[in-house]
């Protein structure tokens, strides 16, 4: 399944996983991810999936689709790349992925600009290592879970009790997807699911991506975790 981190100004607003063979992004909300931003056209761009390999393609957009910083017209995706559409900007999660260990293959389609030399050693400069030093840990505090502490190591953790879930949920009225916790170079973010309504940090309702600190307290409807790291 394909997961997209949807972010705007570094702050990611939800996580959309999809199997489909063919999702639409843009603005109008016949498209499968829709974007609502004037920058975004009505039908911007669209993800096609062949076999076990995704390509990311413009649909002739007023502002582009950049990937990684180059402009494109169609392209392979790697897992961890970055599509900018508008003033939002999409991570891709390949099932299976590594952050970009996939090997390009021989497909005759290539982006339609080359990174000079200078301007990849500008990018270099600033590339992070992908995860922190130490993977921290939801331990439960209160309710039933079917374990005591999790520990988050992955880049996207689901919370909740549907079957694509790593910390599981339980309980008749407990909520499919809840939340999730995702993992990069700047730390661990809570970010609301499809029924973010039983979803507290700190006892306080969020509605988009949150930055999580050490000893913070996630309500899961009935069920308390708190959050640490070293």
């Amino acid at each position: 399944m394909l997961q997209i981190l949807v972010k705007f100004n570094e702050n990611v607003l939800k996580v959309f996983q999809s199997d489909k063979a063919e999702i639409t992004i843009g603005r109008n909300d016949q498209n499968d991810l829709q974007i609502d931003n004037l920058a975004v056209s009505n039908f911007h761009a669209r993800i096609v999936r062949s076999e076990d390999n995704y390509f990311i393609e413009d649909l002739n957009s007023t502002n582009g689709t950049y990937l990684d910083e180059e402009k494109i017209t169609k392209c392979e995706l790697q897992d961890g790349d970055t599509a900018s559409i508008g003033k939002h900007s999409l991570t891709f999660l390949l099932e299976g992925g590594e952050g970009g260990s996939k090997k390009l293959r021989d497909f005759e389609m290539v982006r339609t600009r080359v990174l000079d030399t200078e301007k990849q050693r500008e990018l270099a400069s600033k590339a992070e290592p992908y995860f922190p030093d130490s993977p921290a840990r939801l331990t439960v505090q209160d309710g039933e879970t079917s374990r005591d502490e999790y520990l988050l190591t992955g880049r996207l953790t689901e919370i909740g009790k549907g079957a694509s879930s790593q910390v599981k949920l339980e309980g008749l009225f407990a909520p499919k997807n809840l939340a999730y916790i995702t993992r990069d170079a700047k730390g661990y973010t809570l970010i609301p699911g499809d029924n973010a309504a039983k979803l507290r940090l700190n006892g306080t309702s969020i509605d988009k991506g949150t930055p999580l600190k050490n000893n913070d307290i996630i309500e899961a409807g009935k069920i308390k975790f708190r959050f640490l790291q070293r």
